[in-house]
């Protein structure tokens, strides 16, 4: 399910880029400068949630070191 989904997001990634290019050269600004910040919003929300999968990593790093050494004490 992850590679279907992956898959889909890289071919939509793909389809804005070209829907971008082909705005430029129709010179319709206003719709690939709307697309453009699509794209911002994407990959602002992307690094959202990949900054909050490291932290919640990096909590359960501490936490589960923490708790071991009390252990082997």
């Amino acid at each position: 399910m992850r590679k279907i989904m992956a898959r889909i997001g890289l071919g939509l990634l793909l389809l804005i880029f070209v829907a971008i290019v082909l705005c430029f050269y129709f010179n319709q600004f206003t719709y690939a400068y709307g697309l453009i910040v699509v794209l911002l919003f994407v990959f602002g929300g992307m690094g959202q949630l990949y900054k909050l999968k490291n932290d919640e990593y990096m909590y359960a790093k501490l936490n589960k070191r923490d708790e071991y050494e009390d252990y082997t004490r």
